[in-house]
């Protein structure tokens, strides 16, 4: 099916599309042809001079006028949709490590279909779509996830910020089959359950499985402190790994009998030893206030505390705050995993955060690797901001 509309560049704003850059901000409009521009979907972009550059998903009401997903001449069908998920998956068959049954199948500009991601649990697909241009042929899009993987079902998660700002429902709809609940799924023999209805995220964190794996790499012999913990994922391979001891702090009671049942489910799995665990159920700024008990690994992974540009100078206070008070809390030596998954904190502003924290702190700080997410979330090299999970390991010199 051919594009519906063309949006036509104003002149010299073509440039970007030209360096690979997949979004076109409305500023770089000019006017939209062939159609009512008030209705998304898919856009055939050109430049000022007529020249077709190629086409994407078109929203009237976003500030990201046109996210790019097409060359010239290349039509946005089913069958476009099928060759993307195709490549994806060859991707996650070379990379997601066996006996692991949870990864991202398909993230968004890093494969090629801005505002679309694919997470697999086992037989069950939670799907994000956060363009109202993808929304208005997300049938395309469904048909070619089907027909690669006819044996999963379909869900569609919507609570999402950037559909609340395209105007787009926020009620999870099951788009094919039957959706459970829960999927228990495995990693690296470890048993997780995915909360694939009314769960964070789509269910579970996938793209931390290499961070974790790192957590239990370093846990041996040291007392481990988890910062909104969540279901206790780092926890379970810090103590696999051979940790003294691992302290928990969540906020949501619920979350927090969710993750003593997971431990229990791991009950054989090799060192996940739950007398060597405990769970605080509280909010984590106050706990760091509170206790003042020292750890040799301190892992904090906070939820996205810059849910907005807007916010930007807020949430980052509140990052150098939390990041302070944790510093304070490891033993000279200690090491440190910690994490921003805000996507308007780029790793340079995360990195400022970290000295301006570790100088409030009193402590000296060396940065040892920078950490990211798992290597199933693909980020496009022309596309920057899809680098939404930023991390470093520390230690705090003795």
């Amino acid at each position: 099916m051919a594009a519906e509309l063309r949006v036509i560049l104003k002149p010299g704003r073509e440039k970007s599309v030209r360096q690979g850059h997949p979004w076109l901000f409305s500023g770089a409009v000019a006017r939209v042809e062939g159609g009512d521009p008030a209705v998304a979907g898919v856009a055939e972009v050109a430049s000022a001079g007529g020249e077709v550059l190629g086409s994407g998903f078109y929203s009237p009401t976003s500030q990201i006028r046109v996210r790019l997903a097409a060359g010239p001449g290349e039509v946005v069908d089913q069958a476009f949709f099928l060759r993307r998920l195709v490549a994806a998956q060859a991707l996650r068959d070379a990379l997601v490590p066996e006996a692991t049954t949870a990864f991202r199948l398909l993230n968004a500009e890093g494969d090629g279909v801005p505002g679309w991601t694919v997470d697999r649990y086992g037989d069950v697909l939670v799907s994000q779509v956060t363009s109202a241009g993808l929304e208005a042929v997300r049938d395309r899009a469904y048909d070619a996830l089907e027909e690669l993987l006819p044996q999963c079902s379909i869900l569609q998660s919507n609570d999402l910020p950037a559909r609340r700002a395209e105007q787009l429902p926020r009620e999870e709809e099951v788009i094919r089959g039957e959706v459970p609940p829960e999927v228990q799924i495995q990693e690296h023999g470890l048993t997780f359950d995915a909360e694939i209805l009314g769960g964070q995220k789509t269910g579970f964190y996938c793209d931390q499985r290499r961070n974790r794996r790192l957590v239990e790499e370093l846990a041996t012999g040291r007392r481990v402190l988890d910062l909104f913990a969540h279901t206790g994922g780092f926890g379970l391979y810090a103590l696999r790994g051979g940790a003294r001891e691992v302290v928990h702090v969540e906020s949501s009671p619920r979350t927090v009998e969710r993750g003593r049942a997971q431990y229990r489910s791991n009950a054989e799995a090799p060192g996940v030893d739950s007398e060597r665990s405990e769970w605080i159920q509280g909010d984590v700024f106050a706990e760091l206030r509170r206790h003042s008990k020292v750890y040799d690994l301190v892992v904090c992974d906070p939820p996205p505390l810059v849910p907005r540009r807007g916010a930007l100078k807020k949430g980052s206070r509140a990052y150098k705050d939390l990041n302070r008070l944790a510093l304070q809390r490891l033993a000279p030596g200690g090491l440190f995993l910690t994490f921003s998954c805000s996507g308007a904190v780029d790793a340079k502003l995360f990195r400022q955060i970290l000295f301006s924290a570790a100088s409030e702190a009193g402590v000296k700080l060396a940065l040892l690797q920078p950490l990211g997410a798992a290597a199933d979330h693909p980020v496009s090299v022309y596309h920057p901001e899809g680098e939404y999970l930023k991390g470093w390991l520390c230690r705090v010199a003795s």
